[in-house]
């Protein structure tokens, strides 16, 4: 693996090691046809998905 020395490419690297955090979602293309479909028709589907969770959070 070949590191970059690009100083923006290094700092947003240790920002995202810092602050962020990944979640990888794998769904099905016959069982989950319907949350694809409507995943797609999200301007963010980031944003659509972060939405429906703290909907859920309140909810609780």
């Amino acid at each position: 693996m070949i590191e970059s020395t690009n100083p923006h490419t290094i700092a947003q690297s240790k920002y995202d090691k810092q602050h962020t955090v990944r979640y990888g979602l794998k769904l099905n293309r016959e069982t989950d046809a319907d949350v694809i479909e409507w995943l797609g028709k999200q301007d963010s589907m980031q944003g659509a998905i972060k939405d429906l969770i703290r909907k859920a959070i309140a909810e609780e």
